[in-house]
């Protein structure tokens, strides 16, 4: 049976939850996602230069995606070493169960890449009814996958970005994340059925109503998981089956019409109608409402008033 009870990261996934690459003196730390609180995901970004070292066991298992720089790399699992080269868009495997060792030879830009144990065993449950343990992930070394690359460099311009809403978009990149790792990349064999059972549909209408009611609060997958009467895993599929977009952009999508409505119809200063919106700030409004409307809250309250 499944087990929608399953834990959620209460607290900010910290460093030391990791392989700690990050803090070895041979790597600059040039950006990390502990400052952002991020939950569900870990990211860091780091200039190495040549290293070699036992990795010990960690919480969980984590990737080392390549953003620039070719770098020969040696890895030893399991008494087995390979040799491989590390190159931009690709990415390794750092098991979390087991002790490797590692030699970095040249100066590449890595990008760091946890997900928390505990969204992990969520969407085992779901997606293969295994929550006790989802074993580990097969050790890839110098691997391309186009959906992996995409998640990584999407993760990336979140981290850089180091906006305030970045939490809640950083939980739902570590759902896909595992979902991908665990669909593509581990032994576990996916449930034979394709249907994505969604909630029922007084839950749906109540729940898309309380997000429409509360666009200016912090709607987490998690609060809106348990207000459907779901594993937040299956909502986010939910979402995807029915309404074609994911809980992130539907939000995002409510929250600009939202906005919008209020720069025809009210007063308000841009930085109250961000507020009242959901955005963290006027900027990013300006900012998310340029990339969907191609103009400026300001120029959109203009041109609608003639």
């Amino acid at each position: 049976m499944s087990t929608p009870s399953l834990p959620w990261p209460d607290d900010v996934f910290l460093p030391g939850q990791t392989h700690g690459i990050a803090q070895r003196s041979e790597v600059q730390l040039l950006r990390e996602s502990a400052s952002l609180r991020w939950r569900g995901l870990y990211a860091s970004l780091v200039q190495e230069a040549p290293w070699s070292a036992d990795l010990p066991v960690a919480s969980t298992a984590g990737i080392a995606y390549c953003v620039s720089t070719a770098s020969p790399v040696a890895r030893t699992l399991s008494r087995v070493r390979r040799e491989a080269v590390l190159r931009p868009r690709q990415f390794s495997v750092l098991p979390g169960a087991s002790t490797s060792r590692w030699a970095i030879s040249g100066r590449p830009r890595i990008l760091h890449l946890y997900v928390h144990d505990a969204i992990f065993r969520q969407v085992a449950d779901e997606l293969y009814r295994r929550s006790s343990s989802v074993g580990e992930l097969i050790p890839r070394l110098c691997t391309h996958d186009p959906v992996i690359a995409h998640l990584a460099e999407t993760t990336l311009e979140l981290l850089c970005e180091g906006d305030a809403a970045s939490p809640y978009q950083a939980d739902h990149l570590a759902h896909m994340l595992a979902s991908r790792l665990l669909s593509h990349h581990s032994s576990l064999t996916p449930r034979k059925s394709a249907t994505v059972p969604g909630p029922r549909v007084y839950r749906w209408r109540r729940l898309l109503d309380h997000i429409e009611d509360h666009l200016a609060e912090d709607l987490s997958l998690e609060a809106m998981a348990e207000r459907a009467g779901l594993p937040a895993t299956q909502l986010w599929r939910s979402f995807r089956a029915h309404l074609g977009t994911s809980p992130h952009q539907y939000i995002l999508l409510r929250r600009l019409e939202h906005a919008r409505r209020l720069l025809e119809d009210g007063t308000e200063p841009i930085a109250e109608i961000a507020v009242q919106s959901g955005f963290s700030s006027q900027s990013h409004l300006a900012s998310a409402f340029k990339k969907h409307f191609q103009t400026t809250p300001a120029q959109h309250r203009r041109q609608r008033r003639g």
